[in-house]
């Protein structure tokens, strides 16, 4: 083996390089520093880049990335020599499609489009549940008033549709009662005073001030 083959070899097993993407660009970073811009040559193709450098040391790099695993726009990408790495930002012909690998085949590409908020996601039940409808029944039953809320929303509810005679009923029944006891049938109700009828087990006593 040669000098320069010798030393070629080391430059290349010494420099890392990485890639991550976003919708519209494969960013690969090649981290070797102090270079000039003269110094690093990359050819794009519509499967492939080549990145050449001549390092400082007077040693050669290359990279090889072929096949790509999906085709790019060779004209929108571009590089840049930054003082600790090349930066190589490869336009995505597909935009939005998720690249599973950088290099060969891409058995399982995915997407980064954002899902629509109002679709029924996918469901090993028989029938696929609409997610964003059931949210909002959920939250109407959240809505709902409980414990003596609910009463009074009945209560008021009751008396709002209830003619003359039932409304007085009502009235008569639950004030007599001290809230105990509530009817809708003004002729029982008229004949005498309606007696405070507390929950099984507890004792209706008379407040003393």
């Amino acid at each position: 083996m040669s000098t320069q083959q010798s030393s070629t070899f080391l430059s290349q097993s010494r420099v890392r390089h990485e890639w991550y993407q976003n919708e519209s660009f494969v960013i690969i970073s090649i981290f070797i520093k102090n270079l000039k811009k003269e110094a690093v040559d990359v050819y794009f193709a519509d499967r492939s880049v080549s990145v050449t450098v001549k390092m400082p040391t007077g040693s050669d790099y290359s990279l090889e990335l072929d096949p790509l695993a999906h085709e790019v726009s060779p004209k929108e990408s571009k590089f840049e020599v930054l003082s600790t790495k090349i930066e190589i930002k490869i336009k995505k012909a597909n935009i939005g499609v998720r690249w599973g690998v950088l290099e060969g085949e891409d058995a399982l590409p995915g997407s980064l489009e954002k899902p629509s908020e109002k679709l029924s996601y996918p469901s090993s039940a028989k029938h696929a549940k609409n997610w964003d409808k059931l949210e909002k029944e959920i939250s109407k039953e959240q809505d709902k008033p409980e414990g003596e809320a609910a009463l009074n929303s009945l209560f008021q509810q009751l008396y709002r549709d209830a003619d003359d005679d039932t409304k007085k009923a009502m009235l008569k029944s639950y004030t007599e009662s001290n809230g105990t006891c509530l009817s809708t049938n003004w002729s029982e109700v008229n004949k005498a005073k309606v007696e405070t009828k507390p929950p099984e087990g507890m004792i209706a006593k008379k407040w003393e001030s």
